[in-house]
């Protein structure tokens, strides 16, 4: 079996708002990721951390798990933490599989081929860009729950926050891309696809 986590702790600051409320086809975004991915798994969490009493009081998780990251503020390694010791828990739980708050143009044709068990990491690819969600086997989650943001980290991110999807393309972990295309006629401007 595998489980979902939505990592939603993160704070908005250039927004002035909580972004994950923001407006997306008449629904807040963070509610947009939850209802396409919630029908799909029987275990899912949603990490929540700086905003997380404006977003519980405004989002139905329906019988998702919600999980508080008191140490939003390290970023989303945090996070991802903070679920992998939840589910370490759960023995039947082989895949935990990896979504954004704020990725609410998830295909759910990608969300069932992510559903499949997998002794690999999947990454995501659209067109030519790593992205999420992420498949992450139980056999890796130790090496990541030992991970924090600083040094061990340092050469490994591009940034000041972990980058999951850099992590796992410069480890030695084996990977695998799962390359989703949805183009439609005129989405080809930029690069060619063939």
């Amino acid at each position: 079996m595998n489980a979902a986590v939505i990592l939603a702790a993160g704070e908005s600051t250039r927004m002035g708002f909580p972004k994950l409320l923001a407006e997306v086809k008449d629904k807040p975004l963070l509610q947009v990721i939850i209802d396409k991915v919630q029908p799909h798994f029987d275990e899912l969490a949603v990490v929540l951390g700086s905003d997380n009493e404006v977003l519980s009081d405004n989002i139905n998780f329906y019988n998702s798990t919600i999980l508080i990251n008191e140490n939003w503020e390290e970023g989303i390694i945090s996070s991802l933490r903070t679920a992998l010791y939840y589910f370490q828990s759960i023995k039947e739980i082989k895949n935990l599989i990896v979504f954004l708050g704020d990725q609410p143009e998830v295909n759910e044709e990608v969300i069932k081929i992510f559903k499949e068990t997998s002794e690999d990491v999947l990454i995501s690819q659209y067109r030519y860009k790593l992205n999420y969600p992420i498949s992450i086997p139980r056999q890796y989650w130790s090496k990541l729950e030992l991970l924090t943001n600083d040094e061990e980290t340092e050469n490994i991110t591009s940034d000041d926050d972990f980058d999951m999807i850099h992590y796992f393309v410069s480890s030695e972990i084996n990977f695998k891309k799962v390359n989703f295309n949805f183009l439609g006629p005129t989405d080809y401007n930029e690069e060619k696809d063939f």
